[in-house]
């Protein structure tokens, strides 16, 4: 009866976390001027046709390229009347994430949505993925999802990218013009 009741536990228990949401970054350490290719997939994700999630992050230090998204689901059609796709929308200190197909039902593993953050400004940003909303998992009661996520293959709460500046090449050039002014005054003294 004990075995009966550990393999019930275990079989309930690997069935409450519903699956594994990874945010992979091309680089945790970039210039101003460079781009950070962001990659969101989804492991053994539940049968839905909605879900949402908020990307938090600095956008006065990396600004989202809507041109670069790429998806493995449908993306919003501008014609369609109807909300219809994948969305994603730069909002105030975030990216919105939202799907809705009343056509296309996702389950399993697939990649959610890959684009590029350019940085704008030197500094350090986090990245935190928040508010994720599953509709088929709470489908009587609304609340946030206990999907597990990744960032970089590692079970931590958040991570950042640090932009460093790069020096302008006027300064570089008027440092490079007094090294040799300097080095020509010294031989006329001579």
């Amino acid at each position: 009866m004990k075995k009966f009741i550990a393999m019930l536990t275990l079989l309930i228990g690997s069935n409450a976390n519903a699956g594994l949401l990874n945010v992979d970054f091309s680089s945790n350490d970039v210039k101003v001027g460079e781009t950070v290719s962001v990659t969101i997939s989804a492991q053994g994700f539940d049968a839905t046709e909605y879900f949402d999630f908020a990307l938090n992050f600095d956008n006065t230090i990396l600004g989202y390229d809507e041109v670069s998204l790429d998806s493995d689901l449908l993306e919003v059609d501008e014609s369609n009347d109807g909300f219809s796709g994948l969305d994603i929308m730069p909002e105030l200190s975030e990216l919105f994430v939202s799907f809705d197909n009343s056509v296309m039902s996702l389950d399993g593993s697939f990649m959610l949505a890959s684009f590029d953050l350019t940085a704008l400004t030197d500094g350090v940003t986090s990245f935190e993925l928040s508010n994720f909303f599953n509709q088929e998992e709470y489908s009587t009661v609304w609340g946030v999802s206990d999907y597990e996520i990744n960032y970089n293959g590692v079970n931590v709460g958040s991570s950042s990218i640090n932009v460093s500046a790069v020096p302008e090449p006027s300064t570089v050039f008027m440092m490079m013009l007094a090294g040799f002014a300097l080095v020509s005054s010294r031989r006329k003294v001579k």
